[in-house]
């Protein structure tokens, strides 16, 4: 059911009153029953508000946590791994519904403060020292900030643009998108943690195209990275820049853009077999087995292998809950962590697998859903900003886990044990909550 909300109207002069409007829509009053607090909506759009909620997200994602509290404790039913996952669970659920209070325009004013404070945090981490700096230690808890760092970065980008959506096709509004997130992806590389700087990549291509870049811009700017991935060899190299320039050509690409991008990828093709011929043979071991763990069977490669052992030995109805050996017997690495679905298909096989996959497939449809029904340029992109956390994390682990992608160190979002990535999760849902009750609500 939709209804119709008018904006607040202010006392006139004429009468006086003791309420005072906020500047974000919240106003206080004293009236005969006490002091009581009242959000008002004003709408620059259409003033749209549902009076429910979307169950069908809610529900799946709250099933997939629980189907990996489950996972968890059929792993190692005797440790509290299992029950320190539900409590981050419950922290979650707290979380999600104070997100989804928060009118969306708070967070967009505010923009800029998220800015300074996921650089704060994400500094704070290497202040700490040591070789791997991911974890914030504040007394008992500890705390990975990239993982909140996705959330205040998807703000971050949607505000720069919303506040940019007339020109967005300026040289000057990429670059400055880019800039944005080159800062936190610098840093958290130097943590380093590869797999949460390239969910940052992913939330500024998928929150670039929903503004309305086009694909050839798109294309140009992912043409560096292409040139660096083809050019392993001459002949691939040579087909991609080929066809490169075909595609500038015939695309009708002005020329201030065809120049600059042909000359980068030029210069990265022939500079890369030079560094390739230049670095040490033990950092050339390390490319090669990140590319074909068969290489190391029993040190890099490891992992992956054992990962697609237990995988594949769950065949299409699994070994039985609690039943894996791969897993059971420890023979698997991280499988409470990143390697979560590899417990899943062994102990419930092929069909387990899939009731995964579909409800997150449900998932991802009603993320898409509440963008295309925000109608406002700013809730449009954080919804997808949103989503592109989600989908990048889930396709990425699975790949991870079943061996086509590089182990990346990324979570399966709401399955994986750990207290950040969970909550995170679950604030990301309370914000996509927030989109689907407010409508077009935006700044």
């Amino acid at each position: 059911m939709v209804r119709r909300i008018r904006p607040c109207r202010r006392p006139s002069s004429s009468r006086p009153s003791s309420r005072r409007t906020g500047r974000f829509g919240w106003r206080m009053g004293l009236s005969a029953e006490g002091f009581h607090l009242v959000f008002s909506e004003h709408f620059r759009t259409e003033g749209i508000m549902r009076n429910s909620i979307d169950w069908t997200l809610l529900i799946v994602a709250i099933a997939l946590v629980l189907i990996g509290i489950l996972l968890i404790y059929s792993v190692s039913p005797k440790s509290q791994f299992w029950l320190k996952q539900a409590i981050y669970f419950g922290i979650g659920l707290v979380a999600m519904v104070v997100v989804w209070r928060i009118p969306l325009r708070v967070h967009y004013s505010i923009g800029w403060i998220y800015y300074g404070i996921m650089l704060l945090i994400l500094v704070a981490v290497l202040v700490q020292g040591g070789e791997v700096r991911r974890w914030l230690h504040l007394g008992a808890m500890t705390i990975q900030p990239s993982e909140f760092a996705k959330v205040l970065l998807v703000f971050v980008i949607g505000r720069f643009l919303y506040d940019r959506k007339r020109d967005i096709e300026n040289p000057k509004t990429i670059i400055g998108a880019i800039i944005l997130t080159a800062v936190p992806f610098a840093i958290v590389m130097g943590q380093p943690d590869l797999g949460t700087s390239m969910v940052f990549m992913a939330i500024l291509v998928t929150m670039l195209y929903t503004a309305g870049i086009s694909e050839i811009t798109l294309f140009i700017l992912a043409s560096p990275f292409l040139s660096l991935i083809s050019a392993v060899h001459w002949i691939p190299w040579a087909i991609y820049f080929i066809g490169l320039i075909l595609i500038l050509w015939f695309t009708r690409t002005r020329l201030i853009l065809f120049m600059p991008t042909v000359l980068v990828n030029l210069f990265l093709g022939v500079i890369t077999p030079a560094i390739w011929r230049n670095i040490h043979e033990y950092q050339k071991e390390r490319i090669l087995v990140f590319l074909d763990p068969g290489r190391d069977p029993f040190g890099a490669g490891y992992q992956i292998i054992q990962s697609k052992i237990a995988l594949g030995s769950g065949q299409f109805w699994g070994k039985g809950f609690m039943e894996g050996t791969q897993v059971n017997l420890a023979f698997l690495p991280a499988r409470h962590t990143d390697f979560i679905f590899a417990v899943l298909g062994e102990q419930f096989g092929l069909v387990g697998c899939t009731v995964v996959l579909a409800l997150f497939a449900i998932l991802f449809y009603r993320i898409i859903k509440i963008a295309d029904e925000a109608r406002n340029l700013y809730t449009r992109m954080v919804a997808i900003g949103c989503g592109s956390v989600l989908f990048f994390g889930t396709v990425v682990n699975i790949g991870m886990v079943s061996g086509i992608m590089p182990v990346t160190g990324l979570p399966l979002p709401f399955l994986s044990l750990g207290g950040t990535s969970l909550i995170t999760s679950m604030i990301l849902i309370g914000i996509l909550q927030n989109i689907y009750t407010h409508g077009v609500e935006g700044p």
